[in-house]
Parts: structure tokens; C-alpha cells; sequence
């Protein structure tokens, strides 16, 4: 028995304070986008009554409605910061990660909640890997999510990793900031691999083994690796 209000109090307080963390994005009726259609195909991947298109019509409310009911969620029709996480990564996904990785003291120290490319680039936390992938709904190569992120914000980036860096003001690793742009040597010379610094040592990519996810410039894998950063103006 005391096990089971244990289980039930981390639970509700992980959920809590998860519902706290804002990655600022909110789908509704009415709206056209490549992220409504990645929604879309996470419902349909999970049995409801969905269309795979782009655009965020009746039948797709009514879906989400529902998920949000058996997911024990807020029954709103509008995919909230939650319920976008709850589909993208998988409910218990989610909570497992808040449990051994506190996303909201992390943003925090990275200034996430103030920093609109940051905010962006988290909202896609979880996407597969996909080599030559531009869009949530097909998955991101690393200079595909970069140059993603960046047209969301009104900033039209070249397609390619080497191409990123010449369009930057090169910088010291000293001088980083959230939303500059860091640079690795992997499967070639040269800038061949880049993600968005968040701060505090910490960059977020579109990894080949771990989708979009957030890296550690002190990884001896990432440190070794290591060929520049640049600011885009």
C-alpha cells in the first residue's frame, strides 16, 4: 500500500511540474502546418479516425479529444505543450524522462522559456533521424533541424552544415551563446555536423542515433570532435 502512494505521488508530482514547463506550442482548429501533420500521423499510427494531411480540421479535434480523454489529459481539442509531448514521445515516455531528467531545472539554467530559437528547436525534441530529413514530419538530418528551427523564427538558413557556418560570424567557444550555432568534423572535413547551443555547455542536434536530442560539448566524443561556432546575425 505504501508503495502504491508512493508510485502515485511521484507520479502526480513529475506530471505537475511537467505541466509547468512551457515549449510554447500550441495546434488548433483551423491551423496548416508540417507539425500539425506530424499530430496527425502520431494518431493514426495510434488507431484514431485521421486524415494524414497538413491541415487541423474536424475529424482531427475529435481525435485529439479523445486522446486527451484516454490519456487522462486536459479534454481540450487543442494540442497544448503536453499533449504534443504525450504524442510525439509517448505518455509514459515523457514522465519517465521527467523523473530521471528534469527538463524544467535544466531550462532554467539554459534560458529556454526567454530565448525564441531555443524554444523552438525543443519543441522537436524526440524526432527520428533521417539523412537528408528537413521536417518533423519526415524526421531531421542535423542541418535540416537547424535550418527548420531557424525559417520558424523568420531566418532563412542554408540547407547544409558547411554552408551554416560560412553564413555565421565565426565566434570562440568563450563568447557562446543560446541560439548560436557549434560545428563538428564527423563523417567528413570540415564543418560536416552542427546543432543550437542552449547554454551551460549543452547544444541540441538531430543525432543519427538519438534523433533531436540535447548533447554535451564535454562529451569526449563531441570535444574531439569540435571544429567551431558562429553567431547568425
Amino acid at each position: 500500500m505504501k508503495r502504491k502512494i508512493l508510485f502515485i505521488l511521484v507520479f502526480f508530482l513529475a506530471f505537475s511540474s511537467l505541466n509547468n514547463y512551457s515549449f510554447a506550442i500550441t495546434l488548433r482548429p483551423g491551423d496548416v502546418s508540417d507539425e500539425v501533420q506530424n499530430i496527425k500521423e502520431k494518431l493514426y499510427d495510434l488507431g484514431y479516425n485521421v486524415s494524414v494531411n497538413k491541415v487541423y480540421d474536424e475529424k482531427t479535434e475529435k481525435a485529439v479529444k479523445l486522446y486527451q480523454k484516454e490519456a487522462k489529459l486536459p479534454i481540450t481539442g487543442i494540442v497544448d505543450d503536453i499533449t504534443y509531448q504525450c504524442l510525439t514521445l509517448g505518455r509514459l515516455t515523457v514522465i519517465e524522462k521527467y523523473k530521471t531528467f528534469d527538463l524544467a531545472s535544466i531550462a532554467r539554467q539554459m534560458d529556454i522559456n526567454s530565448n525564441p530559437i531555443i524554444r523552438t528547436a525543443v519543441r522537436f525534441m524526440g524526432i527520428s533521424y533521417r539523412w537528408g530529413g528537413e521536417a518533423p514530419s519526415t524526421g531531421f538530418d542535423c542541418s535540416g533541424f537547424v535550418q527548420y528551427v531557424f525559417r520558424l523564427n523568420g531566418i532563412n538558413l542554408p540547407r547544409t552544415a558547411d554552408l551554416q557556418y560560412d553564413a555565421g560570424k565565426p565566434i570562440s567557444i568563450s563568447e557562446l551563446r543560446p541560439g548560436d550555432l557549434v560545428f563538428f568534423t564527423t563523417y567528413l572535413p570540415g564543418a560536416s555536423h552542427d546543432g543550437i547551443y542552449i547554454g551551460n555547455g549543452k547544444f541540441i542536434a538531430a543525432n543519427t542515433s538519438t534523433g533531436v536530442s540535447i548533447c554535451s560539448l564535454d562529451d569526449p566524443y563531441w570535444k574531439n570532435r569540435y571544429f567551431g561556432a558562429v553567431r547568425i546575425q
